[in-house]
């Protein structure tokens, strides 16, 4: 049966503009009619996240609205249907209606006492009616403190291809393995937990952990019809996080880097003593069930969970797992719902589920880091200092099967090292063969899957990261532990896949073996096969043939939805202005000639001629870092003393954790002095990927030249020569190849374009410039690969400053 909006469309909690309405009607239809995939790009400031929100929640409850009590009524005649399979014959129809009226009424019931029983935990919540149940908890859980000594960095004894190694393995797993059986209890649940179990749940994912928290605050504006008429039904969500976002004991939080939190948290609950704020047998606990209960009571983002732990003094990172099963809508960052392992653990099925892939532009690339790594000689010589240094001090106090397997982690390294130092004369992007690393070395004798298993097992990375973090200060700096990747680096060893490969790079005169993902469809393929759809969303998707190249080549075209929505601001309030030349000099900024001191010149004289026409704020990205400072190091002949008696200037910070400094100067000049203020910034830094440069902060955006990725990085060779193979293992000629690797090529620029230029618009009275500036931008192959909002507002009179002046005498 098909489902149909009705009543007030999609239930936005405001009037909803047209082209909301029309990403709402494309969203929904997606789902209901049947669609694999769905790929939607609507820019930012056009208010996408309710628009997602409104459509798919929606589409749930009206999906829950004419299916629930069918599933329900079959579930409770499968309880008595072997006892009453004969008799059910010969039951008169009107007596089938009235049991079938029964348990409707029966399940409806069940329903509205679990709203009314979150209704009342959350009012006595808020009151604080717990107090001396806190206080008796507290008592219960007297934090005990405990000296750390050298025994603290000890693993656990390692017994090497003994019968006790299965012990281990389920010590090492314990808690993974309650999860598992403590489910399995939950299996057989009673009526409640499953009438009001969501058939359908909704996942929502994005990559940055503000994103998530956007996501909880627009939810809290939404209310949706429920599932039927007597019932007040809110939205049941619950956020999840890692443990660097969720876990509440200070110990283990003083590690810093999800790793190491991960290991210290497993290795506190092997201690006698435990986790203060996880008891034992937590799932069935009735502090956990608070927890969840008040999760779901109203909707919380990750902050809230952590203090509603912190409150009940329950580990909000495992309690929340037990209200999983009743939620309707999940969020969760990239990293939990691409990695089956870790979906596993925290029991999510996402068999029949909406997966939502927010700010998705780079998906492709965000999927390839997670999977990719890369080790160098000086890493090595780190690694291979620290493992001494940790053997010297705990050698006889080790057992044998950790002194063995440390003595075999060191000898590797060393081996990788050598390997490292052997070939130093060899280009990026060349393949490395993974037989070939041990090659004629002693590195084959070691079996490097068993040292996997000790590292897995024994833990002893937390232990040695940890014991050398307290000794050596320097070592503490880096926030993603060395070990940890040399220790990863060798399980890419064991784990080969098709879809990866070695490869050499440089850097900075720096030999790196890297490991890369060149096949990303490969982590979606279960995802989509199991899922209902897959909703892929974000203000600058275009060009998104690759979408459906690199993420879906198994889906059939048919089963995917494309939407490209326009923008909410009216066509005048936006010029974009393709730059082909200024006096008289054209503008091409290839690797090749983007030096060229004329070129250079040529730019400064054009942006010393915006600067006095666009009001406040100019941003103006670059290419890289790199080149923005030879440029500006090019202007110091006068340009740049120019442009600073027109706008006071500022650049972006290499460094990100400087990036909202330099903006809140950039903001404030704008704010306070009359002139404005121009921001150089770069492609693919913090300014063209996280920041909203909303109303005067952007009155101007300036492209120079076309941001093409490094074409001879390890990486882009590497992944050149991938798309070139399967092009020719599939019977296309060496031409399609080319052309297929280049369009490739030519996407990544394309789309780093279309999202640093999206910065300038963020609202429907906005208004902006863009200026696009290389000959190439005047190309219709380059052209057609703008979002379509840039691409209606093209203005190609030549005349750009008479344009420029005035558009901001009308618009102002």
């Amino acid at each position: 049966m098909s489902l149909k909006p009705c009543g007030e469309k999609y239930n936005h909690p405001y009037e909803p503009y047209d082209i909301q309405v029309q990403l709402m009607d494309a969203i929904y239809h997606t789902i209901d009619d049947g669609y694999k995939i769905g790929l939607f790009e609507s820019p930012t400031g056009t208010g996408k996240t309710l628009s997602i929100i409104c459509s798919t929640m929606t589409w749930l409850r009206n999906y829950k609205k004419n299916n629930t009590f069918q599933e329900s009524m079959s579930h409770d005649k499968g309880d008595v249907e072997e006892e009453e399979e004969e008799e059910s014959d010969d039951e008169p129809e009107w007596v089938k209606q009235a049991y079938q009226s029964t348990i409707v009424n029966r399940s409806k019931s069940k329903l509205v006492e679990y709203e009314q029983y979150l209704d009342k935990i959350e009012k006595e919540y808020d009151q604080n009616v717990r107090k001396d149940q806190k206080l008796e908890d507290r008592r219960r859980m007297k934090k005990q403190k405990q000296q750390e000594t050298d025994e603290s960095f000890l693993p656990t004894d390692y017994h090497s291809d003994s019968d006790e190694v299965g012990n281990t393995e389920n010590q090492n797993k314990a808690i993974t393995k309650e999860i598992d059986q403590l489910m399995k209890k939950f299996e057989n649940k009673d009526e409640v937990n499953y009438i009001n179990e969501c058939p359908i749940k909704i996942f929502y994912s994005s990559r940055t952990h503000s994103q998530l928290n956007q996501f909880s605050s627009q939810l809290r504006l939404t209310h949706f019809e429920a599932s039927f008429e007597e019932l007040n039904e809110r939205t049941k969500y619950i956020p999840l996080g890692s443990r660097k976002q969720l876990c509440i004991n200070e110990k283990v939080r003083s590690k810093g880097n999800d790793q190491s939190m991960n290991d210290a948290c497993i290795d506190l609950q092997r201690n006698s003593n435990g986790c203060e704020f996880l008891p034992k047998n937590y799932m069935t606990s009735n502090v956990t069930k608070d927890f969840a209960d008040l999760s779901l009571a109203k909707i919380r983002d990750i902050e809230d969970l952590g203090e509603l732990g912190t409150e009940l003094r329950i580990c909000p990172y495992y309690s929340v797992r037990r209200g999983v099963e009743l939620t309707e809508i999940i969020s969760l960052p990239y990293q939990m719902i691409f990695q089956d392992t870790t979906r596993r653990i925290l029991n999510l099925d996402v068999k029949d589920a909406i997966i939502i892939i927010d700010e998705a532009h780079n998906i492709i690339d965000t999927i390839t880091s997670m999977y990719s790594l890369k080790i160098t000689a000086d890493q090595l010589n780190k690694v291979i200092k620290s493992l001494k240094v940790y053997l010297n001090k705990f050698l006889k106090k080790l057992n044998s099967g950790n002194r063995i397997n440390l003595l075999k982690l060191i000898k590797i390294c060393q081996l990788l090292l050598k390997f490292l130092n052997n070939n130093q004369d060899v280009r990026p992007g060349d393949e490395i063969k993974a037989e070939d690393i041990f090659k004629d070395s002693t590195g084959d004798l070691v079996n490097i899957h068993k040292l996997d298993q000790f590292l897995s097992k024994s833990k002893i990375a937390y232990k040695i990261e940890s014991y050398i973090e307290k000794t050596e200060n320097e070592y503490k700096s880096c926030s993603n532990p060395l070990l940890f990747t040399v220790i990863n680096f060798l399980k890419s060893l064991t784990n080969l896949s098709q879809e990866g490969k070695f490869f050499w790079d440089k850097s900075n005169n720096s030999i790196s073996i890297n490991y890369m993902l060149l096949d990303p469809s490969a982590v979606f393929k279960e995802i989509v096969d199991q899922a209902k759809c897959v909703l892929l969303c974000g203000g600058t998707m275009e060009p998104m043939s690759d979408y459906v190249d690199y993420l879906f080549p198994s889906v059939s075209k048919e089963k995917i939805n494309r939407f490209t929505c326009g923008h909410v601001i009216p066509k005048e309030n936006l010029e974009v202005f393709p730059v082909k030349q200024f006096k008289e000099f054209q503008f091409e900024f290839s690797f090749d000639k983007r030096n060229n001191p004329v070129q250079l010149n040529a730019l400064g004289r054009f942006i010393i001629e915006i600067c006095q026409r666009v009001p406040y704020g100019l941003v103006i990205f670059f290419p890289s870092y790199k080149y923005l400072n030879q440029v500006l190091e090019s202007w110091k002949n006068g340009i740049l003393s120019t442009i600073e008696c027109y706008k006071s200037v500022f650049q972006e910070p290499s460094d990100p954790s400087k990036v909202e400094f330099t903006l809140g100067q950039y903001a404030s000049v704008i704010n306070t002095e009359r002139k404005g203020a121009i921001l150089f910034s770069v492609v693919g830094g913090k300014m063209s990927e996280g920041i909203n440069f909303s109303d005067d902060l952007a009155r101007a955006v300036v492209m120079v030249g076309l941001p093409y990725p490094n074409a001879y990085s390890g990486e882009m060779v590497a992944k050149m020569k991938f798309i070139e193979t399967n092009v020719l293992q599939n019977g296309g000629t060496i031409q399609q190849a080319k052309e297929k690797s280049r369009n490739y090529y030519e996407n990544l620029c394309m789309r780093a374009v279309n999202q640093s230029i999206g910065r300038s618009i963020r609202h429907i009275k906005d208004y902006s410039t863009i200026y696009l500036i290389d000959k190439r931008f005047e190309y219709p192959r380059i052209q057609s690969k703008l979002s379509q909002w840039v691409k209606q507002r093209i203005n190609n009179n030549t005349n750009i400053m008479e344009q420029t002046t005035e558009f901001f005498n009308k618009i102002r």
